[in-house]
């Protein structure tokens, strides 16, 4: 737990860097630190904690499919959800690079016939996600996306950082179909923003999310 409030801690201390003059390479160094937590301890091996390794520490494939009860979400569309997340923001709205998932064979690797970050996805939707996917695949894709912004944000300059994305970018992501028609309002959100809020925006949204994941294993493990 204290991992956690160190972790928020240095939160608020990199939003405020990464808009301070003079601060942004201290700003970037410690978004990488950030990130790094919020994923595998397989992408940044000299990170120090790794949520997403506690959050599935000893858990089965099938336990990470379990949605614990009718309209919740399960671990495995958790990680689908953030994955996606930050593949259509960091990966091509900041480091307009190609998405992880349209690169490679992906799509078959996962076994789900869908791009759609999840943002207005049913329960049957969820349950549905949650049973098809490979659950090695999704791990190994969320670790691929994760080392794609490791090695493209560390790059990234302060006027680039400050660049805006326009709603024409934005949009392309709901002509593709990583946006669902459902969901305009996160086109809406994300449109003309600069790139540097999406890296705190994005950090604290997988923090979010694998902290819920922490707490289902929780009580999955308790229950065995």
């Amino acid at each position: 737990m204290d991992q956690r409030k160190d972790w928020t801690r240095k939160q608020t201390q990199l939003r405020k860097l990464l808009t301070a003059k003079g601060c942004f390479e201290q700003g970037m160094q410690l978004f990488l630190q950030q990130h790094a937590a919020v994923h595998t301890h397989k992408i940044a091996p000299d990170s120090e904690w790794s949520l997403q390794d506690d959050a599935l520490a000893g858990l089965t494939d099938t336990q990470i499919r379990i949605c614990p009860r009718p309209g919740d979400n399960s671990i495995a569309w958790l990680l689908w959800h953030t994955a996606r997340i930050e593949d259509i923001t960091l990966n091509f709205l900041v480091l307009e690079r190609c998405q992880i998932l349209s690169s490679g064979d992906w799509a078959l690797r996962l076994g789900v016939p869908l791009r759609d970050v999840g943002a207005a996805m049913d329960a049957t939707q969820v349950a549905d996600i949650s049973a098809q996917v490979s659950i090695s695949a999704l791990k190994a894709y969320r670790a691929a996306v994760g080392r794609s912004v490791q090695t493209g944000i560390g790059k990234l300059t302060e006027r680039q950082a400050k660049e805006i994305v326009s709603a024409a970018t934005v949009h392309k992501l709901m002509e593709d179909g990583s946006i669902s028609p459902q969901a305009p309002w996160l086109a809406e959100f994300y449109s003309n923003r600069p790139k540097v809020f999406f890296l705190t925006r994005i950090t604290s949204h997988n923090f979010l999310h694998l902290s819920q994941a922490a707490r289902i294993r929780a009580k999955l493990v308790k229950t065995k």
